[in-house]
């Protein structure tokens, strides 16, 4: 091959590379963790999830991207209430008021299973993940009812309700300390070991460390709000979850909006987790939809994940979760394009401007 042939190959690939690299949108160009392929099907309107490295077993972390056809407005007025970012429905779930009060978690009710495992929970030997001293009480209340789901949900109404209270009031936001199996666990090591974890590229840090941080800490544009849930996963046990959701509202960045989800109690499987989310413009295209780009990173510390062998459950619920982001994602992107369909088909037409 002569060195000019030679040359202009290089040349055209350096090309064809360029070329791709201008057909990746603009918005989603930092995320170098994805490749060609994957950016394609962002673009045809598929979700995409992958997991990510984390760096412990016990830590599941996914990264999901989905693009949305409504702005990025639209989507930041659709959540604004913090009661939940994402599509699908828990099968109960409700906000605590400011401070929390017992009329916030009526319709909270526990599996019946649940129920009979405080009835004769034990430190160290329990399956509801709870501090000792609740593990104590809900026994000792329980173990002689005949039925004990009526006590069991009035018990964790009350303990919510003073757990939340308790959250608000501390400066330094301590969490609650599961001493539901071999070792006691502090949540908010578990939350804090996570949060010091380096964002993967494409992913700013600086928003989200504002919005995580402690309530007298953040800045006065971040919006908080405490919600309860009950989720059920297919054969998963239903799991109560607590969730502190924050928004960032900018003005610098007029392109991005950023939002967050803490856990603050979980009933089963969970030490801690914490999800990030970033809603970005698309480039304005003539003719078509304004549309965004919405990125979620996904962080999960669990209490125990064995992995090899017949007892693979690290791999299982790595599928499985990832799974359940693309769905979820799905679900997000259909909801949207409905919602913003509608209110376009209600908007008034503009009036018609005058000779």
């Amino acid at each position: 091959m002569s060195i000019h042939l030679g040359t202009a190959l290089v040349f055209c690939a350096i090309g064809s590379i360029a070329a791709g690299a201008q057909a990746i949108p603009p918005a989603l160009q930092r995320l170098t963790m994805l490749d060609a392929k994957q950016f394609d099907a962002i673009e045809r309107g598929d979700a995409l999830a992958i997991t990510i490295d984390a760096p412990e077993k016990t830590e599941i972390a996914t990264l999901g991207v989905v693009r949305l056809e409504a702005p990025r407005s639209f989507y930041v007025a659709h959540v604004r209430q913090l009661t939940g970012f994402l599509a699908g429905a828990k099968s109960q779930s409700g906000p605590f008021s400011e401070p929390a009060r017992l009329e916030d978690v009526a319709s909270l009710s526990l599996d019946a299973s649940d129920a009979k495992a405080l009835a004769k929970c034990q430190p160290l030997k329990c399956d509801v993940k709870l501090p000792a001293r609740e593990m104590e009480r809900f026994r000792t209340a329980l173990e002689k009812t005949h039925d004990p789901l009526p006590s069991a949900d009035s018990l964790m109404r009350e303990w919510l309700v003073s757990y939340v209270n308790a959250y608000r009031a501390d400066s330094a936001e301590e969490t609650v300390v599961y001493d539901d199996t071999k070792r006691p666990v502090r949540s908010s090591d578990a939350f804090r070991v996570l949060l010091a974890e380096p964002m993967p590229p494409g992913i700013e840090n600086e928003p989200f460390t504002s919005m995580l941080a402690p309530r007298n800490a953040r800045p006065p544009n971040v919006a908080s709000r405490i919600s309860w849930e009950m989720d059920r996963m297919p054969g998963l046990k239903p799991t109560l979850e607590v969730v502190e959701r924050s928004i960032l509202n900018s003005v610098v960045h007029s392109d991005q909006s950023w939002m967050s989800s803490k856990l603050l109690y979980a009933s089963h499987y969970f030490e801690s987790a914490v999800e990030y989310i970033t809603v970005v413009d698309a480039s304005p295209t003539a003719g078509q939809t304004p549309a965004s780009y919405l990125i979620v990173l996904r962080r999960q510390k669990f209490d125990d994940l064995p992995s090899g062998g017949l007892f693979n459950i690290r791999g299982k619920a790595v599928k499985k979760l990832r799974e359940a982001m693309r769905t979820t994602l799905a679900s997000t992107r259909a909801e949207m394009s409905s919602a913003y369909a509608a209110s376009r088909a209600t908007s008034p037409a503009p009036s018609p401007t005058a000779p």
